[in-house]
């Protein structure tokens, strides 16, 4: 996956877990309350994620 597609996929994701929010915060405490709740979680970890594969691919880049 490129750089480029690699942001563009992050942004998406991290603008889902806003949404995610969103929902919980008008879901209640039903299952859209705990679906958003997971899904945010979801979204965090997957920017996270990726951000820390961004540094070991330039960090393996660089060590060459």
């Amino acid at each position: 996956m490129g750089s480029a597609s690699s942001w563009v996929l992050s942004g998406l994701v991290a603008l889902m877990g806003l949404v995610g929010l969103f929902v919980a915060a008008r879901g209640g405490h039903s299952m859209p309350y705990w679906g958003g709740l997971v899904f945010f979680i979801f979204a965090v970890l997957f920017v996270f994620y990726m951000i820390k594969r961004g540094f070991d691919h330039a960090e393996h880049r660089n060590s060459h």
